[in-house]
């Protein structure tokens, strides 16, 4: 009478020695290592991804507006340089405005501009010499028509995320890049000190240096403490 053997799983079959264990550790320690040092590689790409993306179509918007009106949109010049050539503020611009579109209100001798693309709030009446003059440099803006005919302008939309306040009383609005500027970073003080984490886009069409008779506009990103500039020019 035969008798069958009982064997365990798989004959001749045996677990992992503790070395073996210990290599795949360390292996997995490696991969672990190696992921977590290109993962802010990755995020830097996407970031930069992201700003090159908005740039594009940025540029398609303010091409279309000098379709519309002949001219590009204003900057915010500042005075004069001992060139003779305009020094402009790049980061404190008025492109939120002049790209949305504003209305006018007369009031007596006078009036006030109502941003359309937030017209329910008081705060964003903006008096000519007082809130458009102190934070542009100018008197008032182009794309901007009675309120009864803002039909007849330039509109362009922009998400609650694309734009960002720098002051409160008035609410002064600037198109924003998709890259907050680094907090209490003392290499890289804030473009615009009044909203230190506010990084705007930047614009220069009265004295643009890489685009000469047209517009330089362009973004700055911190990675890492490094400024990247991201801008319409070959960068």
């Amino acid at each position: 009478m035969k008798t069958s053997a009982c064997h365990g799983v798989g004959a001749g079959s045996r677990g992992f020695t503790l070395i073996e264990l210990l290599a795949v550790i360390a292996i997995m320690g490696i991969l672990a290592g190696l992921l977590v040092g290109l993962a802010p590689q990755a995020a830097a790409r996407i970031r930069e991804s992201r700003t090159r993306s908005e740039l594009a179509k940025l540029v398609m918007l303010i091409d279309a507006y000098k379709d519309k009106h002949g001219v590009y949109p204003p900057d915010n010049v500042t005075g004069t340089g001992a060139d003779g050539m305009p020094v402009v503020n790049a980061a404190l611009n008025p492109l939120f405005y002049e790209l949305t579109g504003v209305g006018v209100v007369r009031v007596g001798a006078g009036g006030y501009f109502v941003p359309l693309a937030d017209t329910d709030r008081p705060t964003n009446r903006l008096d000519p010499d007082v809130h458009v003059r102190a934070f542009f440099n100018r008197d008032g803006f182009v794309n901007a028509a009675p309120t009864n005919q803002v039909r007849r302008l330039f509109r362009a939309d922009f998400k609650e995320a694309q734009h960002a306040e720098v002051s409160a009383s008035p609410d002064i609005e600037v198109l924003v890049v998709p890259v907050p500027w680094p907090a209490n970073d003392p290499r890289n003080p804030p473009p615009i000190p009044s909203a230190p984490r506010v990084n705007p886009w930047r614009y220069n069409a009265s004295n643009p240096v890489h685009n000469p008779g047209s517009y330089d506009l362009w973004a700055e990103i911190v990675v890492k403490g490094q400024k990247r500039v991201i801008g319409n020019w070959k960068n």
